[in-house]
């Protein structure tokens, strides 16, 4: 079978709240869905359905956060020790002395530069993968059923969920037959939740 369900609106109790309620709050409609103009609008206002995304490290922050580790502060030490203890050595005036440190240092460094560049393609190559398997749900718009993208679900929009598909939003089920909730992801629990569109009043 399939469900309508209308997302979560941003006021109190939500779960408390008849459909017409909602319907009246967001101007939209169980049976036809928000309006093309509206649901752009809300788009427009609220911005995408999407979680917040972290700001992605540039390689040169890679590259520094490489640096911090405890081994390679260790070695980096060593490194500045060697070429101390040479430099105030019978042998400062020789080249040769300092090799040691050098190396050092120069392992170090191209061993961050690889390691950084290696995690920055590796970001690179996920993100375009989440991009590729960017999930679509339906919604009804102008009563009719359209095909959009998750991040273009706004608050309002009546979702068409069949068998197998990704609940994309918080919200509220209007019809339901059936419906079980896969919640191991968010609670642990590994057994599938009945939900009903039932309207439970909170006792006082």
């Amino acid at each position: 079978g399939r469900r309508k369900m209308a997302c979560t609106p941003s006021l109190d109790d939500p779960d408390q709240k008849t459909t017409e309620e909602l319907e009246d709050f967001f101007q939209t409609s169980a049976s036809r869905g928000l309006t093309s103009k509206t649901a752009e609008e809300y788009l427009a206002r609220d911005g995408p359905n999407e979680l917040e995304k972290p700001p992605k490290p540039t390689l040169l922050m890679l590259f520094v956060m490489q640096l911090t580790g405890f081994v390679i502060i260790l070695l980096m030490c060593a490194a500045v020790a060697s070429i101390v203890v040479n430099a105030t050595g019978p042998k400062k005036n020789d080249i040769l002395s300092y090799t040691t440190g050098k190396a050092i240092f120069i392992i170090v460094f191209i061993n961050a530069g690889i390691a950084a560049w290696t995690e920055h393609k590796a970001g690179g190559a996920l993100e375009a993968l989440s991009k590729m398997t960017q999930a679509s749900i339906y919604v009804l718009r102008d009563g009719v059923e359209v095909k959009v993208d998750v991040p273009g679900i706004v608050r309002g929009d009546i979702v068409i969920l069949g068998t197998g598909d990704v609940v994309p939003a918080d919200m509220r089920l209007l019809e339901a037959d059936d419906v079980k909730v896969s919640e191991m992801a968010l609670t642990g629990e590994p057994e599938d939740v009945a939900k009903s569109a039932e309207l439970k009043r909170k006792k006082r």
